[in-house]
């Protein structure tokens, strides 16, 4: 590299969701792929933020750097295309008085009567009625309803929903592998629900009840493109996040039930697959006008290599699409930081065909062709390689880095 290169290998747990699925407040809501508060907390610690600052987390997720800063007192606003994520990131985040949210709840535990399951009100996709079978669909359904007619505020009705989301995956007959959904044997059924609903809404109380973090309005989660940021410019004193790595996974498939059950029908969740970050085959997204964008040597060098391979020419559309999504995420973030913003991409490097992607390298090129300084690449982690490329190439580590830029 012709950046400074510097390996935190202590910092590798930093780089995954484990560490947040104990961790109160954060464990309400966990992506695949996270990065964990420690790694928000180092960079701050790291960058000397204060309350004076303000950050960005342009692919918010589940809402892992806004809810550290708010827990450290920072301003912070996140964005992101998927409305289940903004959902989750925003309840997180909200503003409660446990009192109001105790008898709420109350209130609606009373009116969950599992003797009046009989059926689904509403159309629903085929993934949906398949992964609920039997009754759970209408168990599903009509606890939403309970909570849609609660007399309460719109975050609070927000809180009881994210409780019912999450236990989805506890019913579902399809759950995620990898970047996929895989269908499994699963002998729950909606005998049990009611009980799960309230295990997962005490959990939510008890983590509230045991945290004191500040209740302004200086967080704000909402949906938003990363390549064409709403802001004006100048706006931020710093940026930490993830963009989805170009590893095939497709979080609109990962998270359908959800997405399916509570927010989007099958054309809206398409249409969400299309115009995400081009990270996996079916993206196929409408781009702000890309400007005066060069393509790296080096990755052009790799797709004339995997062009040899790549029959049907999937791969090197995807990586092709994903530098570029890549140049407008970095382009708006230049322009709606302050200068001396310090910038912070958690990203992973890939593999097709046996030929090693060097996102990391690739990123802080791009970066500095949009006018921004890389200042280094920090190697926290090195991940194997998938099954599939393992069993054809042999075992090849990638890399998994914070890229470090400054304005």
């Amino acid at each position: 590299m012709s950046f400074k290169l510097e390996e935190r290998v202590d910092w590798h747990k930093w780089v995954t969701p484990i560490g947040l699925k104990e961790k109160p407040l954060h464990r309400w809501c966990v992506f695949p792929h996270s990065f964990t508060d420690d790694l928000v907390t180092s960079l701050i610690e790291e960058w000397g933020l204060t309350p004076k600052d303000k950050i960005l987390d342009p692919f918010a997720g589940a809402g892992t750097t806004i809810l550290t800063a708010k827990e450290k007192g920072i301003p912070a606003t996140g964005y992101d295309l998927s409305p289940y994520a903004v959902h989750a990131a925003c309840t997180k985040i909200a503003n409660y008085r446990i009192e109001r949210l105790k008898k709420a709840w109350a209130t609606l535990d009373k009116s969950i009567n599992p003797s009046e399951w009989n059926g689904t009100l509403r159309e629903y996709d085929r993934l949906v009625i398949q992964a609920l079978p039997g009754k759970l669909l209408g168990a599903f359904e009509a606890i939403d309803s309970s909570i849609k007619s609660l007399n309460c505020s719109n975050s609070e009705r927000r809180f009881f929903r994210l409780a019912l989301l999450r236990i989805i995956p506890k019913y579902s007959r399809a759950l995620p592998t990898g970047g996929w959904l895989s269908w499994v044997e699963n002998r729950r059924n909606s005998s049990s629900l009611k009980t799960s609903f309230e295990e997962q809404v005490n959990q939510m109380l008890e983590d509230l009840k045991a945290n004191d973090i500040p209740q302004r309005n200086s967080w704000k989660v909402r949906m938003a493109d990363a390549r064409s940021l709403p802001d004006r410019n100048n706006v931020y004193t710093a940026v930490i996040t993830s963009p989805p790595y170009p590893n095939r996974h497709d979080y609109t498939r990962v998270f359908g039930v959800e997405l399916m059950f509570a927010f989007l029908d099958w054309h809206g969740t398409r249409k969400l697959r299309y115009q995400s970050f081009e990270s996996h085959p079916e993206a196929h997204p409408k781009r702000p006008p890309v400007g005066v964008y060069t393509p790296p040597k080096k990755l052009m060098k790799i797709l004339s290599a995997i062009k040899t391979q790549d029959k049907d020419a999937r791969i090197g559309t995807l990586l092709s699409g994903y530098f570029t999504d890549m140049y407008l995420s970095l382009h708006e973030t230049k322009r709606v930081c302050k200068e001396g913003a310090r910038i912070a991409y958690v990203l992973g490097n890939a593999q097709y065909f046996g030929f090693p992607i060097p996102v990391d390298e690739l990123t802080a090129e791009i970066g500095e062709q949009v006018g921004l300084t890389c200042t280094k690449v920090t190697i926290v982690r090195y991940r194997g390689n998938s099954a599939q490329q393992m069993g054809k190439y042999g075992r090849r580590a990638a890399r998994e880095s914070i890229i470090q830029f400054i304005k």
